[in-house]
């Protein structure tokens, strides 16, 4: 069963978040996600999101679509302040998509343990430059530094169920590789959200490239 909720504004928001990661990996073109975007399920969390995939190699045939609770959908088409949990979810739900995409087209591979430590740093890198990029819908956020962003976003105690050890280990691997990328600007008490760090670009888009084996 599906919920008629638009989906004009969370589709933007998507590609938003799209370009936003792009500015870090250099990624040669950003999708169109109009189709990706799929309808509310109620048998999501509302406030959760999901990668659906599906891929078969003997009809040369890939389904992906990426699907998000009605509290998420909600927020993104009526507010112009959204909540930080509804920012970072569909952040990490982008990030995962592109990565999948990626592997698929480059006929490479990758485990769950990197999808979702790339999760956790796009979904940083996003938190730190959204209010700058997005026109529209804020953060009620201000950061002055990078430390604000890690105390909001590496809690610790936000994962429960029976992958949580992979999700916690994904985060610290997500904060080390960050704190290396951002390692000249780290400890500064104010920080310009308004530029793309060229070393962190560099780091990054290499370890990216290691992840894909590209």
């Amino acid at each position: 069963m599906t919920n008629n909720i638009k989906t004009n504004k969370i589709v933007l928001t998507c590609e938003n978040i799209l370009k936003i990661i792009s500015k870090y990996y250099n990624f040669t073109e950003c999708e169109s996600l109009e189709n990706f975007v799929l309808p509310v399920s109620n048998s999501l969390p509302d406030n959760c999101g999901q990668i659906l995939f599906e891929e078969n190699p003997n009809e040369d045939e890939l389904f992906i679509g990426i699907q998000f609770g009605k509290d998420i959908m909600q927020d993104f088409e009526c507010n112009k302040i959204i909540s930080l949990n509804s920012l970072a979810v569909v952040s990490e739900e982008i990030s995962h998509f592109k990565i999948l995409i990626d592997t698929v087209q480059l006929n490479s591979s990758v485990s769950l343990l990197e999808v979702e430590m790339l999760g956790e740093i796009d979904r940083f890198l996003c938190l730190m430059h959204w209010n700058e990029d997005s026109k529209e819908q804020k953060i009620n956020n201000n950061w002055q530094n990078l430390h604000d962003i890690c105390d909001a976003v590496f809690t610790g105690n936000r994962f429960t169920g029976v992958n949580d050890k992979l999700y916690i280990e994904a985060e610290g691997m997500a904060f080390k590789h960050l704190k290396e990328a951002f390692s000249k600007e780290w400890d500064t008490s104010h920080y310009d959200f308004t530029q793309i760090n060229s070393k962190a670009k560099t780091y990054l888009t290499k370890m990216r490239k290691n992840i894909l084996r590209a």
